[in-house]
């Protein structure tokens, strides 16, 4: 006698069609977000109960009856304009709007078409998590704005204290500097809503005063690195230094010469390298200033790496090597 799958052509171990259609049920009433189908004809053939708790419909009553006249609201909609792009040309769409059934709530809906003809609509009543990101925004917009009163209040404690003779303009005008610097950083963080920030942002943000991203002045390769928030931190600090000394000393004190920072990771190894050329001949300096440290000791515990400063004649290279796992999560 035949085996029972292979008379009907079924592989071995596949569910027959009454198997099947029963746990796709079971697992269409077990999720919490709403579910329907429509075949060709618009014609609901699946409802779950999520749905029916949602409309305040029961699915006897929806079941093989036309969208349109079950939902007349929803005609002349773009929710029905996408419905049909799915229907008609197979484009699925997602989009949040406020439910024209409840006014007060916030829907995320996906609509995509089916296998076989016929499309399937996801509804998620997203109100309470667009209110926790409201209320996330209003903290970060809060925080933004203590830091920048902070970094304000510094700088005028700074001012207050930093008088006096013994005191250079240029110590004041350094202070001020990378009281800047840490300010940018911050503006950096509070655009990712300070889950911290790509290299290549703050890279940017460190060559703006110098005219920014340019081939041919202050060049910038790498892939997309993402940094944790304290490190970002760490590297405009560093960064800013590094291009300070550049406009003071180095090649950007010049018309002709420019700037190149690249970065790579290869594997669970990340190296970034600054590198000045085309600039005046440079000689290593007679003391190791703050600016030093900050650069080799700051940006080194930050990455958990090392940072190496190279006075070359023909212009300052900064080698920087530290593992992928002391930057942090990358997309």
């Amino acid at each position: 006698m035949a085996d029972s799958d292979a008379m009907t052509d079924r592989p071995a171990g596949a569910l027959d069609a009454t198997t099947y259609e029963a746990r796709l049920e079971a697992v269409l009433e077990s999720i919490t977000d709403g579910f329907y189908a429509l075949d060709t004809d618009w014609r609901f053939v699946i409802f779950n109960r999520a749905a029916e708790l949602y409309f305040n419909a029961r699915r006897a009553q929806v079941l093989g009856r036309a969208l349109l006249d079950v939902f007349p609201e929803g005609r002349s909609t773009n929710f029905m304009r996408l419905c049909e792009a799915a229907m008609n040309a197979g484009e699925s769409a997602t989009f949040q709007a406020p439910s024209r059934l409840r006014p007060d709530r916030i829907v995320e809906l996906r609509i995509s078409p089916m296998r076989g003809g016929g499309i399937a609509v996801v509804l998620t009543d997203v109100t309470d998590r667009e209110a926790a990101e409201d209320r996330r925004r209003l903290m970060v917009n809060e925080l933004n704005h203590r830091v920048k009163n902070t970094l304000a209040t510094v700088q005028a404690i700074a001012t207050q204290s930093l008088r006096g003779p013994e005191v250079s303009d240029e110590a004041r005008d350094r202070f001020k500097a990378r009281l800047m610097a840490l300010a940018r950083a911050n503006d950096v963080l509070v655009d990712d809503t300070w889950r911290g920030a790509t290299l290549g942002d703050v890279a940017a943000q460190v060559a703006a005063p110098y005219g920014g991203v340019d081939p041919k002045r202050f060049a910038l390769q790498g892939p997309e690195v993402r940094l944790r928030p304290e490190l970002a931190v760490a590297v405009t600090l560093a960064l800013h230094e590094l291009a300070t000394n550049a406009a003071k000393y180095g090649a950007l004190s010049i018309a002709t010469g420019r700037i190149d920072l690249a970065w790579a990771v290869d594997g669970e190894a990340f190296g970034l390298v600054w590198r000045e050329i085309g600039g005046p001949p440079v000689t290593p300096p007679e003391r190791v200033g703050f600016g030093d440290r900050l650069i080799r000791e700051g940006l080194g515990r930050a990455l958990r790496g090392s940072v190496d400063l190279s006075y070359l004649r023909e212009g300052l290279v900064c080698t920087v090597k530290a593992p992928c796992g002391g930057l942090g999560p990358q997309a």
